[in-house]
């Protein structure tokens, strides 16, 4: 595979610095490392002079990833596109597993590996469904799962629910909400994944571009990037991992996380073809799900967060569309 590589980054120079010893090590040759700053902290020529084995590109924007990622991707000259995040790390061999399963699979043009998030105190990619509540819940309200199910109480409703997402496999509820509960063997298909650690084509890539309305930490990004793939969606392999390790510096809080990323949300589905089988009142159904999850939980700022959502949304104020058929950039909605 003729990979270039993408890092968008801000700020955090040390985390960067990691991520290249990673990709120096790799066994997989690279075409390039393409870093695209929007920071103050710069990296300099001996920050950089360390990984003379590698091709390093350093191109500064403004601070968007959404930018930053589509300025990357046009500079690169590889085939393929190594989208990776400045927080990610990686095994030596994780390029050359992807590589050696594009060969076998002619038809894959976005492959990633399991993405690992510190999460109760273990490394996890699979958040498993235990609780019936919640499989139902998740259910009735057209919700994200992701992970197996594996729910104790296995009575009727749960047996009939169960054979439902067997049935439909990994797929986009009538909310719009990624579902992910098949994890194949060796690999398994997804229409939406995480694509902080993923080898793209870049063809791919500039027919389905970040959308760069969206807010300069790009909430909801990866989603409509994958909408624009074609059906084969995502290939992700359960032999081959990277470590997330959510680097805290220039990340939101969660409410307002979550607020930007329904945004994101309503407006791919108004704006992407694929997404016309789900509908705006699934949507708002499910945000009554949320909000009556909050509720249970006494969380007044997420509460707050989905409420506001839910009247942007029915009163058709998203500013994201709004600010997209004027051809404004980098929108920044506040709580």
């Amino acid at each position: 595979m003729d990979i270039s590589v993408v890092i968008p980054t801000c700020n955090r120079k040390q985390r960067v610095l990691l991520l290249l010893q990673n990709l120096h090590q790799s066994i997989h040759p690279l075409r390039e490392v393409i870093i695209v700053d929007s920071g103050e902290d710069i990296l300099t020529p001996e920050d950089l002079a360390p990984f003379s084995g590698l091709s390093i590109h350093y191109l500064t924007a403004e601070k968007s990833v959404c930018v930053q990622r589509n300025k990357g991707i046009r500079a690169a000259s590889g085939e393929w596109i190594f989208l990776c995040d400045d927080d990610i790390e990686m095994p030596a061999d994780y390029l050359q597993k992807i590589a050696e399963h594009s060969e076998q699979h002619q038809e894959a043009g976005a492959m990633s590996g399991l993405v690992m998030q510190w999460v109760e105190e273990e490394w996890k990619a699979n958040y498993a469904i235990q609780s019936s509540l919640a499989l139902v819940w998740s259910y009735v309200f057209q919700l994200s799962l992701w992970g197996e199910i594996r729910c104790r109480n296995n009575n009727f409703l749960v047996r009939k629910i169960t054979r439902y997402y067997q049935r439909k496999g990994n797929h986009i509820t009538k909310a719009g909400w990624p579902v992910v509960t098949d994890f194949g063997k060796d690999y398994f298909n997804t229409p939406i994944y995480g694509l902080g650690a993923s080898v793209v084509k870049r063809d791919w890539l500039l027919h389905s571009p970040y959308e760069e309305v969206l807010d300069r930490h790009g909430m909801g990004d990866n989603y409509g990037v994958n909408i624009g793939f074609p059906a084969v969606g995502v290939h992700v392999l359960n032999d081959a991992f990277v470590y997330h390790h959510r680097e805290p510096e220039n990340r939101l809080k969660r409410p307002l996380q979550y607020y930007r990323r329904m945004l994101a949300l309503h407006y791919f589905m108004k704006t992407r073809q694929r997404l016309k089988m789900s509908s705006k009142s699934w949507l708002l159904w499910s945000l009554i799900g949320n909000i009556l999850t909050f509720i249970r939980m006494r969380d007044k700022h997420m509460v707050r967060a989905a409420l506001k959502t839910f009247w942007l949304i029915t009163w058709e104020k998203n500013p994201y569309y709004r600010a997209a058929k004027t051809n404004q950039k980098i929108v920044e909605p506040s709580l």
